[in-house]
């Protein structure tokens, strides 16, 4: 017990590194891409990014079935600091494309590997806290990182934050070095044919609603991660510190309410309902971006936190959900679960590109807002697993 619990805090403090590093660049990624290409264009960066996820992802259960989850997380993590360092030295278009695509793919692919060491020592009955605890860890992450990103972009200097999205992996690297033996895996993971998961996705009505609702959360991220900063900054007119100060506020259901959801649905409601009140809270919230013309810090930041305030209930359940009927076994359904991820920013980079030919930014909110109510149909339909 004593040991998993020095797992369960280094698993912790790996991921908080990991996702601060990842979230210091998450909103600039826009304005930096958009140096390199005009911004209806950008999502075509995203989209080369995510289809050679997609790839990878399929591919990493077999490397990890062949070497070890722990080799793999090293290699990944050491390729990732490198990525950063070298996206803030490079001016040419071409380049940057490359590291960015492997920056992406290593930050995509670290997630699953870290979900596979935290499935290690997880039981089913804890599972919601256990994974809402985790998720809460990395928010705090998320939370800290617009301030950071605010300070550092004073002077819309986005190249500073990819070197310090890579000072800020050393310490994870290093933990992850001393503490080897501690991450050592010996499980014998499935490895199935892709005929053989069809079949489980087909038979299994939770498994696709659950999948779909996963699809829907990822989609929202992908325009928000990419639109919200942009529409502020040239639009509304903010300066990234004033972001900076919203993006803080806008995050804090992440570490506010993540944990009382999951323990709501270990002992009491059950996922499928808090799920259903996460996308309506979401939809409403969203929608009201497009009517938004205020020039306020504050109106902005309120209606940002209320579409979190959903977002954060929706993942909790999503997580706990998908890992009380799935085990760290399944690393070939794991992977295809966050592989989800990767196809949601390749379908909404994708069809924003698209949108934004014809119609103008703020309609990709309205538009998101739709997406969102349609994945209450699908949240419905979920069986509860108590």
């Amino acid at each position: 017990m004593r040991k998993n619990r020095k797992i369960f805090l280094l698993i912790y403090v790996f991921a908080f590194f990991w996702a601060l590093s990842g979230a210091l660049v998450s909103y600039i990624q826009s304005s930096f891409l958009g140096q390199f290409s005009p911004t209806e264009y950008v999502g075509l960066y995203i989209a080369a990014a995510t289809l050679i996820s997609l790839l990878a992802i399929w591919y990493l259960p077999r490397f990890i079935r062949t070497y070890s989850n722990y080799q793999i997380s090293f290699v990944l993590i050491i390729i990732l600091a490198a990525s950063y360092f070298l996206l803030s030295q490079t001016n040419n278009a071409w380049l940057v494309l490359i590291f960015f695509v492997i920056n992406f793919l290593a930050v995509a692919l670290l997630g699953i590997n870290i979900d596979i060491f935290l499935e290690d020592i997880s039981v089913d009955i804890r599972t919601g806290r256990i994974r809402t605890r985790f998720m809460t860890i990395v928010n705090v992450a998320w939370v800290l990182a617009p301030l950071g990103m605010g300070n550092i972009t004073g002077l819309d200097a986005y190249a500073n934050v990819y070197f310090w999205s890579g000072i800020v992996l050393l310490p994870a690297i290093l933990l992850l070095f001393w503490q080897r033996r501690l991450l050592q895996d010996k499980v014998e993971y499935k490895s199935r044919q892709f005929g053989r998961l069809k079949e489980i996705f087909f038979r299994n009505r939770n498994l696709r609603n659950i999948f779909l609702t996963h699809f829907v959360l990822r989609f929202f991220y992908c325009w928000m991660v990419l639109y919200t900063p942009l529409y502020l900054h040239e639009q509304i007119g903010f300066s990234w510190q004033q972001i900076g100060i919203i993006f803080t506020i806008m995050l804090l259901p992440f570490v506010i309410f993540e944990i009382p959801a999951g323990i709501l649905a270990d002992r009491y409601l059950g996922e499928k309902e808090i799920l259903i009140a996460g996308f309506l809270i979401m939809a409403g919230a969203t929608a009201a971006i497009f009517f938004l013309t205020s020039a306020s810090v504050a109106v902005w930041a309120a209606v940002l936190f209320t579409t979190r305030v959903g977002a954060s209930l929706v993942e909790a359940m999503q997580e706990s959900y998908f890992f009380k009927i799935f085990d760290k076994q399944d690393i070939d359904i794991i992977s295809i679960f966050r592989n989800l991820s990767s196809l949601s920013w390749l379908a909404g980079s994708l069809a924003a590109v698209a949108l934004l030919i014809f119609l103008p930014l703020e309609y990709i909110f309205l538009i998101l807002a739709a997406v969102l109510l349609y994945a209450v149909y699908p949240s419905a339909k979920l069986e509860d697993t108590k």
